[in-house]
């Protein structure tokens, strides 16, 4: 019996191991990993304490959760007392699990601190031990319970966002801003994408600094830290709160400054929406040197191979957006060959009805008999005139005009297209087009040769339309300049 009850344990022994290997990624089972670069959380860097950290800007329409719209990691080692920080564009294309690619900052909406310290660890290749969140409604706060910040705006600032109801407008120079304006700071964004925000909230992060460890704040901390707590949700120890803050302020005051970075990368747009690449092989590079860690050949094979599946997941994404682009290229060609039918169709009913109306009034006339003459005095016999021969072609090219721009440009091409010699119609307007095309209704040399010099660049077809009234239709589009 004794035999039978050790034999029992040591199989449930044996098992419990298995399921523990396998969930926390024991090396020998490296190959069941989840993650693309089929390392265990364990063999993840993990010298240092990580902690993520999200600014959400939480938002009330459609119950949506909102986005963590600023987003780095702290690296801190309490023996070494170093502390660095990594800033992650928002923008930076990941494998949120779950969920497929899409920007890191989404990982919040589909499941909040805890997906985007998952995708965060995946990402970077390191172990993310806590979080701390703040939303931006705390951060006005914050700002304001400390008297506001003094910087410097590098430029002017104004953008309007319609989804978020924000408006950004800052003046270039120094300025004491309060709670509002400092959003205003941080959130702005312009050509410089992503880049130049972080380049700003981290500007704003050392300004924070200085002030909060000026002597006019030290006197009012007590009841500060109290009422910052209450902005902050965060599951990392107040001890280590404590020890963190103490590093800070020896590495800003005694070493010269705090280290930072950001991802490194290039942007990138796919289906008209920017992303940021990341570039796995060098940020993992990066990693080993922020955590104070050694390069391993697991460790660099794993961020080859995952460098690998982003480059193919890219490839992929680019091929799809420029099929999509043929299709709808195809289907605009569609549209206006059935567009110019359309027309041409109604023309010829419209001739043929003409026609019967005038074989009806000559009937009706025909009923009442002939109609005499009133006598003319003849003076002399006229000679007999030969018709004048047809002409070939119309002696100026006539084009119909449509805009299609989704911006009032079927104006301003009209007027210079009539500058060119040609007859122009106003088309009126139509659904938007990506492509300017000018569609010839007749294949006469001299006509297509004419609209082959339209004063803007543009497409070119050819429809034959007989009994239209003009030589070519222009569509104007979005690409007109």
């Amino acid at each position: 019996m004794k035999k039978i009850i050790l034999l029992i344990v040591a199989v449930i022994a044996a098992a419990s191991y298995l399921v523990y290997a396998y969930m926390s990624g024991d090396p020998m089972f490296g190959t069941l990993a989840k993650t693309m670069d089929d390392l265990p959380r364990n063999e993840r860097l993990g010298a240092k304490k990580n902690i993520v950290v999200l600014g959400v800007d939480g938002r009330e329409k459609d119950d949506d959760p909102g986005r963590s719209d600023t987003l780095f990691v702290v690296m801190f080692d309490p023996k070494s007392k170093n502390v660095s920080l990594l800033s992650i564009p928002r923008d930076t294309r990941v494998r949120i699990p779950g969920n497929g690619w899409d920007k890191i900052n989404h990982a919040y909406a589909f499941g909040g601190h805890k997906l985007t310290q998952q995708t965060t660890e995946e990402l970077l290749g390191i172990q993310v031990n806590n979080y701390v969140m703040v939303d931006f409604s705390g951060f006005e706060s914050l700002v304001d319970a400390i008297g506001g910040i003094d910087i410097d705006v590098e430029k002017d600032m104004y953008y309007y966002d319609d989804w978020d109801d924000f408006l950004i407008d800052l003046s270039a120079g120094p300025q004491h801003l309060d709670g509002k304006k400092a959003i205003q700071y941080v959130r702005y964004r312009d050509e410089e994408g992503d880049i130049g925000r972080i380049k700003r909230q981290q500007k704003f992060m050392m300004a924070v600094y200085e002030k909060i460890s000026s002597a006019q704040i030290l006197t009012k901390m007590p009841g500060l830290v109290a009422e910052i707590m209450k902005m902050v949700k965060t599951d990392l120890p107040v001890s280590d709160m404590v020890a963190m803050g103490g590093a800070l302020h020896g590495m800003i005051r005694e070493q010269g400054g705090l280290q930072m970075a950001t991802v490194p990368g290039t942007p990138e747009y796919i289906d008209d929406i920017s992303y940021w690449i990341p570039d796995i092989t060098d940020l993992r590079e990066q990693m080993v040197e922020m955590q104070g860690a050694q390069m391993t050949d697991r460790y660099r094979q794993g961020a080859e191979k995952m460098e690998a599946e982003y480059r193919r997941n890219l490839i992929a994404a680019q091929e799809k957006e420029k099929q999509q682009e043929v299709e709808a290229k195809l289907e605009e060609a569609e549209k206006t060959e059935k567009k110019i039918k359309e027309e041409s169709k109604a023309k010829s009913k419209e001739k043929a009805d003409a026609e019967k109306k005038a074989k009806s009034k000559k009937n009706k006339t025909d009923e009442l008999g002939p109609v005499e003459p009133k006598e003319e005095k003849m003076t002399e016999t006229p000679k007999a005139v030969k018709p004048p021969a047809k002409e070939s072609s119309r002696s100026t090219i006539t084009v119909k005009v449509v805009d299609c721009s989704g911006r009032g440009a079927g104006s301003d091409a009209a007027a210079k297209l009539a500058a060119s010699g040609f007859d122009v119609v106003d088309g009126g307007t139509d659904p938007e087009r990506d492509q300017t095309t000018v569609v010839s209704t007749t294949s006469n040399g001299r006509v297509v040769s004419k609209l082959t010099a339209v004063p803007f660049p543009h497409a070119m077809r050819i429809l034959r339309a007989d009994d239209a009234e003009y030589d070519a239709v222009i569509f104007i589009g979005k690409d007109y300049q």
